[in-house]
């Protein structure tokens, strides 16, 4: 089963927490009334642990639960299915010409 971020899909869970938790690697944000550096600490499949650093002190860790979503995201299997049905709605619609041209000729004989 493959796990969406964004617009992409990864394989593990990992992968994708990895991945959501990199958007926010480097970021100055304000927490407890101090500016902060945040730092991925570590990633698994069901949390990601961001690491904070202040300013001039002394870093903190927190860990946040995360669950990635499944992909929905359209794969090459979705294509060849949407090809096929694609195909078989043409192929069927020159069966229903070659059938009415059929008939129509056959009356007109």
């Amino acid at each position: 089963m493959a796990f969406q971020v964004g617009t992409a899909c990864y394989d593990t869970a990992e992968a994708a927490n990895a991945a959501a938790a990199s958007a926010l690697v480097g970021a100055n944000l304000e927490h407890g009334g101090s500016v902060v550096v945040v730092d991925v600490a570590g990633v698994t499949a069901t949390t990601i642990t961001y690491s904070y650093t202040p300013l001039g002190g002394t870093a903190s860790t927190q860990t946040f639960a995360a669950t990635p979503q499944p992909c929905v995201l359209m794969g090459a299997e979705d294509a060849v299915v949407m090809g096929w049905g694609i195909a078989a709605a043409v192929l069927a619609v020159y069966a229903l010409m070659f059938v009415t041209r059929g008939l129509r000729d056959h009356g007109n004989a």
